[in-house]
C-alpha cells in the first residue's frame, strides 16, 4: 500500500540524517516465457504519408492531392521542373565500375564497341585506370586502355533510348546486370571508390515509384487507386530533390534513401505502365514548406495515426484498407535475442513501456521503454527496440510481460475523478460532488473490492466493499491531510496532515506521529508497513519517519533534491521502500531495487504518485496529466490523456489492483 502527494514547497535542509548509495538493479526471476510477444501497428516509420493509407483514400474517391494535403497538411503544391539528380548505388561502393551496352558507348572519353565491358578501377587519389575485356567476367582478362581523372563516366549509347534496353548503359553487379537510364559513373570519394548514376529527375522516378508502392494498385477500384501512384510520384519526386545527402550524389538506391532500381535487371523491363503513367500525370510537382521543397516522408503503414514531426501527426483511416496486412500484426521475439541486442542487461527479467506519443491506441507509439536484467538494465527508444528486433514498427504493446502481481489500477484527480485501467473494477467516483476539499489520496482494499478517497480536509468517500470506518471531516485541522494507507485487511485506514498529525479509523492502530515535532518540511505521504503494525511517513524533503515495526532504510533528508519527494511506497517484505520526486527520481532504500526513473525523459507533467507491484521487482508511477510510466515488473494498461482525449484534471493519486 501506498499514498503520496504533491507539494509545491522546496527543499532546504534535511530531516533526517543519513547516508544514500545508488542501489543497482537487483536481479528478479528470469523472465517466465522464452519469447517476448507483442502486438502492434504499422510497418515503418510511420512519419508523413502512409502508402496503403494512401491506397485506402484514393479507393474512397480522394485525389492526389487531397491525399498530399492531409498527409502534409502543412505544405503546398509547387512545380520543380525535371532536373538531374545523382543516385549513389550502395552496392558500387568500394568496388570496380564494370558496365557493358550492346551497342557502342563510351567510358571516360574513350569509344568502346558493342557487346565489350569496361571496368573502371581506382589507382589513386581520384585517379582510375579504364580497362577492357569481352565480358563483364572478364574473359580472357581484362586489358588496361586508358587513364582517366574522376569522375569517369560511361555513357550510353543513346541519350534517349525509350523501353530499349540495348541502347542503355548496363552496370554489372553482384546482384545482376542492370540498365540505367542517364549515364553511370565512377567517383573518389575521399578514398572510395563509388558508383553513381546521374539521370533525370523523371526518369529516376520511374525506377523508384513502382519499387516504393505496387503498380497494380492502379487498377484497384476501377481504376481509383491511381491517385495512391499519383500521390507516392510527387512524394517522391519532392523527397529526392530535398534530400542532397553526399557531395557527389543527391540520394541512394536502397531504402536508406528511396528504393531504386534502374529500368532493366537481367534483361527484363522493371518499370511499370501504370507507375509511369502517374509520373507523367503529376510531372513536377512537389509540396513546399517554408519556400523550399519539403523532405516528404513515408513509410508503408502507419497504423492508423502517423507519428507527427516535420507534418503533423494526422489520424490516418485509409490505413485499415483491406489490402494492408500489417494495420495489425503480432511478433514472438525469443528471449535470446532481446539479450544479444542489449547484452549490458545480462539475462532478461522484464520489460515495462513507460513513455508513448499519446497517439492512438495503446497511448501510441513506445517514446520510452526499460529492458531489466539480473546484470543491469537500459532505457531506449521504441524505435531502437524495434531496429533491435526487427519489429514492423514502435508502435507496439506487450502481451506477455510479467505483471509484477498486479492486474490494474485506478487513478483519482483532485475533483473525485476516478479512472480505471486493466482489471481494476470502477466502483464509484466523486466526480459528481460539489466537494468542500479538493481529493488528495486514494487507497483501496487489498483485494481489489473498493477504494477509498480522502480530500483535504480528511472527508473520506468510500466505494465498492471498502466501508467508512470514520473520517476527520468534522475536525478543525492544523494542517489539510495530504494522504492515507489502509491496513492489510481493509478493516481500517489511517489520514495523515502534512504537519505529520496521524488520524487513525477501524482497526488501524495509533503507533505516533510527527504532529508534535517542528518539521523542516511538510509530510506528503505515507504508507503501511505488510503486517499492519507500523508505518512510514515522508515529508516533501524525503526525510522519513518511522512507528511501530516500520524500520528506518534510509532517506534522503541529507541530500539537495532536484524536485520535492512526492510519494512512497514499500516492498512486500516492509524491508524497503522507494521514494519518489516530482520530477520522477527514484530513491530505493532496503530490499527496495532501483529499476529506473524518469529525470532525463523530458516528461512534461509532475510526477504525483507511485504504486509498487507485489513482487516488489517493479513500481508505476503516474503524472499529473494521468500518464503512467513503468519499471521493472510492473504492467502498464493505459493512462488518463489516451483513455479521455482532451482530459485538463490534475491526477493525484494512483492505487494497484493485485491479482
Amino acid at each position: 500500500m501506498k499514498l503520496k502527494r504533491v507539494s509545491a514547497v522546496l527543499i532546504v535542509a534535511g530531516m533526517v540524517a543519513t547516508s544514500f548509495s545508488t542501489i543497482a538493479p537487483a536481479p528478479a526471476g528470469a523472465y517466465p516465457r522464452g519469447t517476448v510477444d507483442l502486438v502492434g501497428h504499422g510497418f515503418g516509420h510511420g512519419r508523413g504519408m502512409g502508402q496503403y493509407g494512401s491506397l485506402g483514400y484514393a479507393l474512397a474517391g480522394w485525389d492526389h492531392a487531397a491525399i498530399l494535403n492531409h498527409y502534409y497538411s502543412n505544405t503546398t503544391m509547387g512545380s520543380a521542373g525535371n532536373p538531374g539528380i545523382g543516385v549513389r548505388l550502395l552496392n558500387g561502393d568500394g568496388t570496380d565500375l564494370i558496365v557493358v551496352a550492346q551497342n557502342a558507348y563510351s567510358v571516360g572519353g574513350r569509344a568502346f564497341a558493342a557487346n565489350a565491358a569496361a571496368r573502371v578501377r581506382k589507382i589513386g587519389a581520384n585517379s582510375f585506370a579504364i580497362d577492357e575485356a569481352p565480358n563483364c567476367a572478364g574473359g580472357a582478362g581484362w586489358t588496361q586502355v586508358a587513364t582517366a581523372t574522376g569522375p569517369v563516366v560511361a555513357n550510353p549509347p543513346s541519350t534517349n533510348p525509350g523501353d530499349d534496353l540495348t541502347l542503355m548503359i548496363q552496370r554489372c553487379a553482384a546482384d545482376g546486370t542492370r540498365g540505367y537510364r542517364g549515364s553511370v559513373q565512377a567517383v573518389d570519394d575521399n578514398g572510395t571508390q563509388r558508383a553513381v548514376n546521374a539521370v533525370l529527375l523523371q526518369d529516376y522516378l520511374r525506377g523508384v515509384v513502382p519499387r516504393e508502392s505496387p503498380a497494380s494498385w492502379g487498377d484497384l477500384g476501377g481504376g481509383a487507386g491511381i491517385n495512391a501512384l499519383r500521390a507516392q510520384a510527387v512524394a517522391a519526386r519532392s523527397y529526392a530533390i530535398a534530400s542532397p545527402t553526399y557531395s557527389y550524389a543527391t540520394t541512394c538506391d536502397t531504402q536508406a534513401c528511396q528504393v531504386y532500381g534502374g529500368a532493366f535487371l537481367n534483361g527484363a523491363l522493371i518499370e511499370d505502365a501504370r507507375t509511369n503513367a502517374a509520373i507523367g500525370d503529376t510531372s513536377g510537382q512537389v509540396r513546399m514548406l517554408n519556400g523550399a521543397v519539403a523532405r516528404t516522408e513515408f513509410s508503408s503503414s502507419t497504423g492508423g495515426y502517423s507519428a507527427g514531426g516535420t507534418f503533423p501527426a494526422v489520424v490516418d483511416d485509409g490505413d485499415g484498407v483491406s489490402q494492408n496486412s500489417n494495420h495489425n500484426w503480432s511478433a514472438s521475439v525469443p528471449v535470446a535475442s532481446v539479450e544479444a541486442a542489449y547484452p549490458a542487461i545480462g539475462s532478461l527479467t522484464s520489460i515495462s513501456i513507460h513513455g508513448r506519443n499519446g497517439l492512438g491506441d495503446y497511448g501510441g507509439r513506445v517514446t520510452a521503454m526499460t529492458v531489466v536484467g539480473g546484470s543491469g538494465s537500459v532505457t531506449v527508444t521504441g524505435a531502437d527496440f524495434r531496429a533491435k528486433l526487427g519489429l514492423k514498427s514502435d508502435w507496439f504493446q506487450l502481451t506477455n510481460v510479467p505483471s509484477g502481481g498486479v492486474q490494474g489500477y485506478w487513478m483519482v484527480g483532485a475533483d473525485g475523478g476516478v479512472f480505471s485501467f486493466g482489471n481494476a473494477p470502477f466502483y464509484g467516483s466523486a466526480g459528481g460532488i460539489r466537494l468542500s476539499r479538493p481529493i488528495v489520496g486514494l487507497d483501496s482494499k487489498p483485494d481489489g473490492s473498493g477504494y477509498w478517497l480522502v480530500a483535504s480536509d480528511g472527508g473520506i468517500f468510500s466505494y465498492g466493499s471498502a466501508l467508512f470506518h470514520g473520517s476527520a471531516g468534522g475536525i478543525r485541522l492544523s494542517q489539510p491531510v495530504v494522504g492515507m494507507s489502509s491496513t492489510p485487511n481493509g478493516g481500517g485506514y489511517r489520514l495523515v496532515a502534512s504537519d505529520g498529525g496521524i488520524f487513525a479509523y477501524g482497526n488501524a492502530a495509533f503507533f505516533g506521529s510527527a504532529g508534535n515535532i517542528r518539521l523542516n518540511r511538510p509530510i506528503v505521504a505515507m504508507t503501511t508497513t505488510p503486517g499492519g503494525n507500523g508505518y512510514w511517513l515522508v515529508a516533501s524533503d524525503g526525510g522519513i519517519f518511522a512507528y511501530g515495526d516500520a524500520p528506518f532504510r534510509g532517506s534522503t533528508g541529507d541530500i539537495k533534491l532536484t524536485q520535492p519527494i512526492v510519494g512512497m511506497a514499500t516492498t512486500p517484505t516492509g524491508n524497503g521502500y522507494w521514494l519518489v520526486a516530482a520530477d520522477g527520481g527514484i530513491f530505493a532504500y532496503g530490499d527496495a531495487p532501483y529499476l529506473g526513473s524518469l529525470p532525463g525523459s523530458k516528461i512534461t507533467a509532475t510526477v504525483t504518485g507511485i504504486a509498487a507491484g507485489k513482487t516488489g521487482l517493479g513500481y508505476i508511477l503516474t503524472t499529473s496529466n494521468g500518464t503512467v510510466y513503468s519499471f521493472g515488473d510492473a504492467p502498464q494498461f493505459g493512462s488518463v490523456p489516451s483513455a479521455v482525449p482532451g482530459f485538463q484534471g490534475t491526477i493525484l493519486d494512483i492505487a494497484a489492483q493485485y491479482e
